[in-house]
C-alpha cells in the first residue's frame, strides 16, 4: 500500500482521484497511527473510526461512478476539528466534564464547508478545559504531549491538532486561535499554524460576536493545503457579523523562491516585552538571515513600536471565560474543573467594568499602532515562542526556562496575542531546530485580509528550512 503519512492533503485528493491509492486504504493508514500515537500521546478526544470508514467507502463507490475532475477540492481527504467547533452526530465536549455527552446537532460554518469539499471527519482533538490555558490538559482527557519530547507539552489550546499533524495521521485540522490557540502548538509540534484575519471564516459560535478575539484557524504541514483551506471555509455568513466581507480567494505563489522578492518586515525581538531564549533568538536569525537571501528587506526594530501590553488581552480572555461559566446552569457549573471553578465568585474574581473599557480603548490604541508599523512594511516578525515548551504534566512546575531564568508561562506566548486583539492574520512557520531537536517556530504578522502574503513567507520559507519531511517516528 502506498504511504501517505505526512503528505499534504492536496497530494493525497489527487492520488485518490486517479486511483492510485483508494479512500478506505487513505483511512486505514490514519486509524493505523492513530492506534500507535493516542495511548503515547494523547491527541484525541473521539475518534470517529466506524463513521470515517464507511464515508471512505462512499467516496470509493462515488468515484467508479463519477468523472474525477467534478470532485471537490479535499476529496475522501481525512482530517480533524477541535473540539471546541460543534460536529454534528460527534461529541464536543469543549475539554470539558459539563459537556462529556454534548452531541451537536449541525455542524459550524467551517467544518461544514470542509465536509462538502469532500473531506473525512476522522476525530475530535484535544483542547484545556473551554481552551482556558496554553498547555493541552484537563479533567475529562487527560494530558496531551510533545511529540518530540513526550515529557513536554504539545502548546495549546489546539495541542491535540498540532500532535495529530506533527505524527502524520492527518495532513491538517481545523482549529481556533484566541490568543495563539493554533499558532502555539504549531511551533512546539513543529508544523504550520495559522489565524486568519477575523471574520475572513466565519466563527458563528463564538459568543462574544462585538468583542471578539477568536477565529477559526488551520494547523497543517504543507503550505499548500493552507491555500485550499481558506479557499474552502472563508466567505460570509450572516450570523457572524465580521465576516460579512467580500474576501478574495488565495492562490499559490508561482515559484516559493521568489515569493517574498520585493517585500519587506520589521523584526521586533521584543514584542510585548517578551525576550526569546538566546538559543532561540539565534535560530530565529538565521532564518530570517535565509529569508533575507530570497530578497525579503528585514529591518531590526530597537524597542517595540506597538507599544503592546499583554495584560490586556490575558484580562481579556480571562474575563470571557468568567461570563461564560457564570452563564451555565448550576448543575454543568458542578462540572467544571478548578480553574473555572475559580471563576465562578465575585469574590475570587472581580471584573471592573470601567476596566474592561480602558482595555478597550487600549486596544484600538494598539491596532492604531500595528497598523502604522504595517503601512510601512508587509510583514512583523518574532519568534513563536520564546523558549522550548513547559512539562506537560499540570501538577508539575509549569514555568519555561528563558536565558537560564525560571519565568512565568505568559513571557513564553503572549506577544501572540497582538493579533488576536486586533483581528491581523498570523501564522507560525517552523525554522529550525534546537540542540535538543525541538522544533522552533517564526511568528509573523500580516496586514488586514493579507491573509495569502503570509502564506507566501511560508513557501519562501520552506526553501530555507524544510519541514515537510520531517516526522516524529511513531
Amino acid at each position: 500500500m502506498m504511504e501517505i503519512l505526512g503528505l499534504s492533503g492536496t497530494a493525497i485528493t489527487k492520488l485518490i482521484k486517479k486511483g492510485e491509492v483508494s479512500a478506505v486504504d487513505v483511512m486505514e493508514q490514519a486509524l493505523n497511527q492513530v492506534d500507535t500515537v493516542q495511548p503515547l500521546l494523547n491527541p484525541f478526544v473521539t475518534i470517529a473510526h466506524d463513521a470515517a470508514l464507511a464515508q471512505a467507502r462512499q467516496a470509493d463507490e462515488l468515484l467508479s461512478k463519477t468523472q474525477p475532475e467534478t470532485l471537490p477540492a479535499f476529496f475522501g481527504v481525512p482530517f480533524t476539528v477541535k473540539d471546541l467547533l460543534d460536529t454534528q452526530g460527534v461529541q464536543t465536549t469543549y475539554g470539558s466534564r459539563s459537556l462529556e455527552h454534548n452531541i451537536p446537532n449541525s455542524d459550524v460554518v467551517a467544518v461544514a464547508r470542509m465536509r462538502a469539499a469532500g473531506a473525512i471527519l476522522l476525530g475530535k482533538t484535544t483542547t484545556p478545559e473551554f481552551a482556558s490555558k496554553v498547555t493541552t490538559d484537563c479533567a475529562l482527557t487527560g494530558i496531551t504531549r510533545n511529540p518530540w519530547a513526550p515529557s513536554l507539552s504539545s502548546g495549546g489550546s489546539s495541542g491535540g491538532d498540532g500532535v495529530a499533524i506533527a505524527t502524520g495521521i492527518v495532513p491538517f485540522g481545523v482549529s481556533t486561535d484566541g490568543g495563539g490557540s493554533s499558532r502555539i502548538p504549531a511551533s512546539a509540534c513543529g508544523v504550520l499554524g495559522m489565524k486568519v484575519t477575523i471574520g475572513a471564516i466565519p466563527h458563528e459560535t463564538w459568543p462574544f460576536h462585538f468583542g471578539n478575539n477568536s477565529s477559526i484557524s488551520m494547523n497543517c504541514r504543507h503550505p499548500e493545503d493552507i491555500v485550499t483551506l481558506f479557499n474552502t471555509m472563508s466567505g460570509a455568513h450572516h450570523l457572524d457579523p465580521w465576516s460579512r466581507r467580500e474576501i478574495k480567494t488565495m492562490s499559490p505563489p508561482v515559484s516559493p523562491a521568489r515569493a517574498v522578492q520585493g517585500k519587506s518586515a520589521l523584526f521586533i525581538p521584543a514584542l510585548g516585552g517578551n525576550i526569546a531564549d538566546a538559543q532561540y533568538q539565534a535560530i530565529v536569525e538565521k532564518g530570517l538571515a535565509k529569508l533575507s537571501d530570497l530578497g525579503l528587506d528585514i529591518d531590526v526594530a530597537l524597542d517595540d513600536p506597538t507599544q503592546f501590553q499583554p495584560d490586556i488581552a490575558t484580562q481579556m480572555m480571562t474575563s470571557n471565560l468568567a461570563a461564560r461559566v457564570r452563564q451555565m446552569p448550576v448543575e454543568a457549573q458542578q462540572h467544571l474543573g478548578p480553574g473555572l471553578q475559580s471563576l465562578l465568585g465575585e469574590e475570587e474574581f472581580k471584573s471592573d467594568g470601567v476596566r474592561l473599557q480602558t482595555d478597550a480603548i487600549d486596544r484600538s490604541r494598539t491596532y492604531d499602532r500595528l497598523e502604522l508599523v504595517l503601512s510601512n512594511y508587509d510583514f512583523v516578525l518574532t519568534p513563536t515562542l520564546t523558549a522550548p515548551p513547559p512539562l506537560a504534566d499540570p501538577n508539575s512546575d509549569q514555568s519555561v526556562t528563558i536565558n537560564g531564568n525560571k519565568e512565568r508561562i505568559n513571557k513564553w506566548w503572549t506577544h501572540l496575542s497582538i493579533a488576536n486583539l486586533t483581528g491581523h492574520p498570523a501564522i507560525s512557520i517552523p525554522c529550525g531546530i534546537d540542540a535538543n531537536d525541538l522544533p522552533v517556530g517564526l511568528h509573523a504578522i500580516g496586514g488586514w485580509d493579507r491573509d495569502s502574503d503570509l502564506v507566501s513567507l511560508a513557501f519562501a520559507s520552506i526553501t530555507c528550512f524544510d519541514w515537510t519531511e520531517r516526522r516524529p517516528v511513531y
